[in-house]
């Protein structure tokens, strides 16, 4: 199956430390994360040039492809015109192949070998052939070319040029007779090669540098280095003098040897020499050459005007010479050229000018006294820091002469002059003909970023003395492009080439300080001739994030990690997990998903070739376990030769001059080399068989077990080592520690092996270099259970290991197969998972299909309330709590986290492996009732194979049945929804889904009976919950205004039109005084407090017409109508009637005029309201057309929130009447009114108007005086001095309100009425008020819906806390609810408004306004990912943030943001 990374844009900071592997042949799929929603962005990658996205309206849906046809590392760039969003990398790994036979990257083994140890090239096969026995796949040279002076292997004379070392006497071979040695081992034993490359530096005494000094770093074309060059010289002079005995009457003899050497060291460089250098001097200026500079500057240049308060900024001179620093003059002129009071005449002021510049200046100069002081206090320092350590301390090299090679401190430069003083010295630096041979030392600096250059300026690193110095090479100077340096790229290019030419890999020697753009071009030049180069580094930066940038920027295949880095068995089993592949049990990964981060791939070294012996670092005993432990790991694995010979000691890159044993030396000493061969083939086998995923168990401190195991055929490997880190606590018997436990059947003991301490031993070789000979080992391969001597075996079947003789030094490797009877359980889900017309499959797909709606969201959703309400409760998982979904919504999310992060440590995880108590409660909760039961049925045989394997395999097989189980009856409720959401993008299939959670019918929230004429699907019909969890059940489940709001979206756009049917005909029905109900009660106790629930009622139907196929059959629908008569009591004088009488009684009551008193006023039915409060009023205004009402005592719109604070004084205050005409009134009934009269007309709408008796109005006429007065009584226009105006241009949030500056306060409401009739006033008028709204209340960067009121005004809190129990009138008892918290249906409504009336203006500003919207729907779609409830909030706090207090699921955030995704992609 074709492989299929998808990789998420977005705007991030950085990603350079990102690694994603891929494979040749898989693709790469590039979609828009939420960031990146409405940018009209160009993706640009390295492989293809710039991709093409698919062609769709719905960006979330769209994407861009390439396929990875080779390997190496590439980018892809995210450009919007010219600003760059994203730089990511891709890693396409090498497919190596060994005589022919693919070698993956997990399987190599790697044997490094010093070259220059390995004698004539006539004789290197004899010693390679340790490799080849010893069972390793690959060789790793380091540097075959010729070496400088020193002999250091790294040290390189001359790139281009065999090694002569290399040659037989009479015989001097060359590159290409090295080429036949490397492909002769690869043909005849399979191995691989690889080679050090070095391109950061050459030995100081190779010929090609003196005849190309520009390829260094000298003292010509890098002056900055030359004061640190000074520096070296008087350091080098005065090593001599205490050589010669002139400082030994001071205390410091010419052999430094104890602490008062180093003390008197200390005080003779702090107080004699150190002054002498003067080094403050290269860093200040010349006062009185730059005074006269000055002077003339200010006669030619106008008096300044310019007020300049810092100093002036000291600048290098070009020469870096004694007092060459120098100023900005211009920058001078204009702070000191001023005009100056008390002067005489010009020349006097010029005098004061020149007066202030160099007392400026002197204070500058002094300042870099200080400067220099420091420089000066790091140096000494430094120079003590390494003389310690190379004389005095024990763990150093003690050395004694300060003479030859080992002079006080390193020589930071070459320096091949004449040489008396250090002062005649530093003559050579200011001479261009002798400066470019003065080449600085290549080193390494400690705790330096390795991304910056630290030789070049401004860094100080020579002149601080902070380089770990290497003094047999120098560091080269590429610059930054070949044509900086046009010799040393060429050079270095025809090297790589060579080297990649004759090796299969290459290892970047110093990486950490090679410049990342030197790297990046040899690699790519190395590429061309061997495209599957594999490529490996040692990286000593000590950040992962880092290495990262390295591994991409320079495509590094694998990183060398080394066990002896760890202090203890503990910390070296974490590495082995770390960098050995996936856990065991990880979750099964589909072909096609998300790209994730990985770890960079390790070639793990239980030794490397550059640090101490492991015998010398811990102890002989512990070289056999810490191998065993390597092999275990799942990476490429390395070591070095005379690790398995028992070398004790470092073999020196340098100063080894000892050759390499011959096989034909070893004779029957072997240490070991035969077991390694053991242990390699089984870290092949184990690769090349699929055993990808291990698990590391420390049994004690010195005991470790390591799985291997594989997760298609579920066998295991399970070794078990006792390692011996310290030479003092070797343990020679029985160790105590608990028995190793499997599962599954133990086929066979692969090998135990021990390492046995004998008598004789051998002296040391002069000639050739070999080991410990009083050492051996003893091993046996393919033993019976029962044939063990070093375990005793408890049970083949579900048993467990005694280790009864494992002393120090032991290694077992068992292998485990799985039972019959799980393997066969593991076979049927795989087959489940692998076969779309699977039987199983199939029947589950028949079982959804006689389904409805109404049990599917049962089978996903029911909050904890609502399942309690069905008589069941929720899953409680043991350390984490319950799930917000009882249904299999639940879980997904939770499972998605723990998938992608493959966190098998999880509760949920642990909770499976304990039990299959989670499978039961899913089948059992879906068996319980009726209309899920025979799903029940199938989903439980589904589950039944899941029982049965491992228990630890249990979390893995669960999560691919249940996404299965998930998959399916998700496409199956989607086939009942609206046929276009099946080719819609995530985000609106997410949007969709979460509006199926709020649609069920709940045993204690009925609707109101329906009439018998009405058909239903189900036994109850659905009513739609405003928000979850808090209006899940009981009376506050149904609210009027919220169901009407949400159900445009939440049913209409999702094609659930029968549930919209119903609902409106059930709330119809429940009209009374000319309003629908706000609380339902199931229609037995409603309350009609609420005058704009009505109108999202009406508008909703005219909705409904529109979209639901032959809608307007709604209109003659019968209305079972419970209150016919405002005095009606419930169950009484009950009469059907057609939809569209129920419509024009609400509108003919509005028309005469609603006034009426709530029944049962009181505390009864709201105990804070006072009592004017339960008067209700709503009415058309004859003179305007408005829909107005209410009093200062109510709030009977939206903004709902009664005061309920005694103590802070807000108790039974509306914080929002909105008293009056409420602006989105007007909008929803102009909407209304314009489409009965388009009904009307077409005789489906029997009545044509409304008439109190004495006025009769059309709807034509009733839409026009609406419309006519609108713009004149809501838009606040820029000659409108009214009293209260504190913002012009806006639209205002009510007409007449009591309160009449609360007319004019800026809230979002007017973009419902603008987006439910965008006809209803001037555009361009709609737009200025639009734009002012959305630059103040939706300025945030992550909010997610609008503010309710103006940050500016003085009632403005933006954070929502009911708890609030302060005194504080504006916020105690979250008295602010809707007086700054940002809510999200009001932003869709906005969002909307903005596109319809950029419609109504043109094609540009509609594209423009539409591009601006995606970028906001980004937003929506991170927190639909991110949510548990897999929805969308009520409200948040300030700019996005969280608001305790909301519901985190509610159904008109959700609904309103469909409306307005399905207009934006369906324009």
């Amino acid at each position: 199956m074709q492989e299929i990374r998808i990789i998420v844009l977005e705007i991030e900071d950085d990603i350079s430390s990102r690694i994603i592997r891929l494979r040749q042949g898989w693709i790469v799929r590039f979609v828009k994360g939420a960031s990146l929603l409405g940018h009209d962005i160009k993706l640009i990658t390295s492989i293809a040039g710039e991709i093409k996205w698919t062609q769709n309206s719905d960006e979330l849906a769209s994407f861009a492809e390439i396929v990875c046809l080779k390997a190496g590392v590439f980018t892809y760039n995210v450009y919007e015109n010219e600003q760059q969003y994203v730089e990511g990398f891709l890693q396409v790994l090498p497919e190596l192949t060994s005589a022919g036979h693919p070698l993956p990257l997990d399987a190599i083994i790697c044997q490094t070998y010093i070259a220059k140890l390995l004698g004539p090239l006539s004789e290197w096969k004899d010693r390679l052939r340790i490799a080849k026995e010893s069972g390793f796949n690959m060789i790793h040279f380091s540097p075959v070319q010729e070496l400088g002076k020193s002999n250091s292997s790294y040290s390189l004379a001359n790139h281009l040029k065999l090694n002569p070392a290399f040659n037989n006497q009479g015989t001097n071979y060359v590159m290409n007779d090295l080429a036949k040695i490397i492909g002769e081992i690869e043909q005849e034993w399979g191995i691989l090669s690889i080679q050090d490359v070095v391109w950061n530096h050459a030995a100081k005494d190779a010929l090609w540098l003196h005849e190309h000094p520009e390829s260094t770093y000298n003292c010509k074309n890098n002056p900055h280095l030359r004061p640190a060059y000074v520096l070296d010289r008087l350091f080098y002079h005065f090593s001599n003098e205490i050589a010669a005995g002139k400082w030994a009457d001071r205390g410091l003899p010419p052999v430094i040897e104890t602490d008062n050497h180093i003390s008197a060291l200390r005080h003779i460089l702090q107080d004699e020499i150190m002054p002498r250098v003067r080094l403050a001097e290269f860093f200040k200026i010349d006062i009185p050459l730059l005074a006269e500079i000055f002077r003339t500057a200010i006669k030619e240049s106008p008096i300044s005007d310019d007020y300049i308060e810092d100093c002036l900024e000291l600048i290098p001179g070009k020469q870096w010479a004694r007092f060459g620093f120098t100023i900005d003059m211009a920058s001078a002129v204009r702070k000191f050229n001023h005009s100056r009071y008390n002067v005489s005449n010009e020349e006097d002021r010029q005098n004061q000018c020149i007066h202030a510049f160099c007392n400026e200046m002197d204070y500058l100069n002094r300042c870099k006294d200080d400067y220099a002081k420091e420089i000066i206090e790091a140096s000494i320092n430094a120079v003590i820091g390494h003389v310690y350590y190379t004389r005095v301390n024990p763990s150093g090299p003690r050395r004694k002469d300060l003479i030859g090679d080992f002079p006080l401190v390193d020589c930071y430069f070459v320096h091949t002059f004449p040489s008396e003083t250090w002062e005649k010295d530093e003559l050579y630096a200011y001479n261009d003909n002798t400066a470019q041979y003065l080449m600085a030392c290549n080193g390494w600096v400690m705790n330096a970023n390795p991304l910056i250059d630290f030789a070049a300026y401004p860094s100080q690193v020579y002149l601080r003395r902070e380089l770990v110095c290497w003094g047999d090479c120098v560091k080269l100077n590429y610059g930054q492009k070949p044509e900086d340096s046009p010799f040393l790229w060429k050079f270095m290019k025809e090297y790589s080439q060579t080297c990649a030419r004759i090796f299969h890999g290459v290892r970047i020697d110093n990486c950490h300080s090679t410049p990342m753009v030197v790297g990046e071009y040899m690699l790519k030049a190395a590429r061309e001739i061997r495209p599957d180069l594999y490529v490996v580094a040692e990286l000593f930066t000590g950040s992962e994030v880092i290495d990262n940038i390295f591994v991409n920027r320079l495509g590094i295949t694998s990183l060398i990690r080394e066990a002896q880095n760890a202090s203890d068995s503990h910390e070296q089993g974490r590495l082995v997990y770390r960098f050995g592949g996936e856990v065991v049990g990880a979750f099964i990964q589909t072909s096609i998903r998300e790209a994730t981060s990985s770890v960079a791939h390790a070639l793990f070294y239980d030794q490397t070739h550059d640090n101490p012996s492991a015998i010398e670092k811990r102890s002989v005993f512990d070289v056999l376990p810490t191998a065993a432990m390597i092999a275990m790991a799942s990476c490429a694995n390395g070591s070095t030769r005379g690790y398995d010979e028992l070398i004790p000691f470092k073999i020196d890159v340098v100063n080894e001059r000892r050759l390499y044993a011959k096989w034909t030396e070893m004779g029957n000493y072997r240490a070991l080399i035969d077991i390694r061969a053991i242990i390699n083939r089984l870290h092949s086998w184990l690769a090349m068989n699929g055993f990808t995923q291990v698990f590391v168990d420390q049994m004690n401190f010195d005991i470790v077990a390591v799985t291997r195991h594989n997760p298609i055929t579920h066998e295991t490997v399970i070794l078990v080592a006792h390692t011996a880190f310290s030479k003092n606590s070797i343990n020679h018997v029985g160790p105590v520690v608990r028995n190793v436990h499997f599962e599954g059947l133990l086929e066979e003991i692969i090998f135990e092996a021990q390492i046995i301490g004998g008598q004789e031993v051998q002296p040391f070789s002069s000639d050739w270099l070999h080991g410990l000979t009083e050492y051996y080992v003893e091993f046996m391969e393919h033993l019976k259970p029962n044939e063990s001597k070093l375990v005793l075996v408890h049970g083949v079947e579900n048993g467990n290991i005694e280790l009864k003789n494992f002393s120090s030094g032991s290694v077992i490797a068992l292998k485990i197969s799985p039972l019959k009877s799980a393997a066969e359980s593991v076979a049927k889900i795989r087959n489940l998972l692998a076969n779309d017309d699977d039987p199983l499959r199939n029947e589950l797909r028949r079982s959804l299909e006689k389904m409805s709606l109404q049990p599917l969201s049962y089978i996903f959703f029911n909050c904890i309330a609502e399942e309690i309400d069905c008589g069941a409760g929720a899953y409680h998982i043991p350390d984490f709590g319950q799930l917000v979904y009882c249904g299999l919504q639940g879980l997904k999310p939770l499972l998605k986290k723990i998938v992608a992060q493959n966190d098998l440590g999880h509760p949920l995880c642990d909770n499976l492996r304990k039990g299959c108590w989670l499978i039961d409660y899913i089948v059992l909760r879906l068996k319980r009732h009726q209309n899920t039961c025979e799903y029940g049925f199938v989903v439980e045989k589904i589950f039944m194979p899941v029982k049965d394997v491992q228990y630890y395999l249990r979390p893995s097989y669960f999560e691919a049945v249940f996404s299965l189980i998930y998959r399916i009856t998700r496409e199956e409720l989607f086939k009942k929804l609206h046929p276009d959401l099946l080719s819609s993008s995530r985000f609106v299939r997410a949007l969709v889904f979460s509006a199926t959670s709020f649609v069920n019918a709940i045993n204690s929230s009925k609707l109101p009976p329906l009439s018998p004429s009405v058909i239903l699907e189900d036994q109850f019909p659905s009513s739609l919950s405003a928000g979850l969890p808090h209006f899940s059940v009981g009376i506050w489940r149904n609210w009027g205004r919220d169901t009407f709001i949400a159900l445009p979206g939440c049913l209409l756009v999702t094609g659930r039109y029968y549930d919209a049917r119903n609902l409106i005909l059930a709330y119809g029905g429940a009209l009374r005084h000319g309003l629908i109900p706000n609380l339902l009660a199931e229609g037995q106790g409603p309350r009609y407090n609420c005058r704009d629930a009505v109108w999202f009622w009406l508008y909703a139907i005219i909705k409904y017409i529109k979209m639901a196929p032959h809608g307007d059959e709604i209109l003659l629908m019968k209305v079972l109508r419970l209150y016919p008569f405002d005095n009606t009591e419930y169950g009484r004088d009950q009469r059907e009637e057609e939809l569209w009488r129920t419509m024009h009684e609400a509108l003919s009551r509005h028309f005469i005029g609603i006034d009426f008193r709530e029944r049962n006023a009181g505390t009864a039915i709201d105990e804070h309201m006072t009592d004017q409060g339960f008067n209700v009023r709503a009415y058309v205004d004859h003179e305007f057309g408005f829909i107005c009402g209410g009093n200062e005592w109510n709030c009977g719109t939206w903004m709902d929130k009664m005061g309920n604070s005694h103590k802070a004084g807000n108790a039974g205050v509306p914080a929002t009447p909105r008293d009056g005409a409420a602006v989105e009134l007007q909008g929803l009934a102009y909407a209304v009114i314009c489409s009965l009269q388009h009904l009307h007309k077409k005789g489906l709408f029997p009545e044509s108007g409304v008439t109190n008796g004495e006025i009769s109005w059309k709807w034509n006429e009733w839409a026009a005086r609406m419309k006519a007065n609108f713009e004149n009584c809501f838009f606040v226009r820029d000659d409108d001095h009214s009293f209260n105006i504190n913002r012009r241009g806006i639209i205002k949030d009510t007409f007449r309100s009591t309160s009449t500056y609360t007319d004019f306060q800026l809230r979002p409401n007017f973009a419902i009425a603008l987006a439910a009739a965008p006809n209803l006033m001037n555009p361009k008028n709609a737009w200025r008020a639009l734009n002012i709204a959305e630059s103040i209340l939706m300025e945030g960067d992550m909010s997610l819906g609008i503010k309710t009121l103006d940050p500016n005004d003085w009632n403005y809190n933006g954070f929502y806390d009911p708890s609030n129990d302060s005194y504080d009138r504006k916020v105690a008892g979250g008295f602010n609810y809707h007086q700054g918290p940002e809510w999200l249906w009001v932003a869709a409504y906005f969002l909307r408004a903005k596109l319809y009336i950029a419609n109504e203006l043109n094609q540009q500003t509609y594209d423009e306004t539409a591009r601006n919207i995606r970028k906001y729907l980004g937003r929506y779609w991170r927190h639909l990912e991110h949510s548990r409830w897999s929805s969308l909030p009520e409200l948040t706090n300030e700019n996005g943030s969280h608001c305790g207090a909301s519901c985190h699921a509610q159904a008109w955030s959700i609904g309103c943001l469909l409306e307005t995704v399905h207009h934006l992609y369906r324009k």
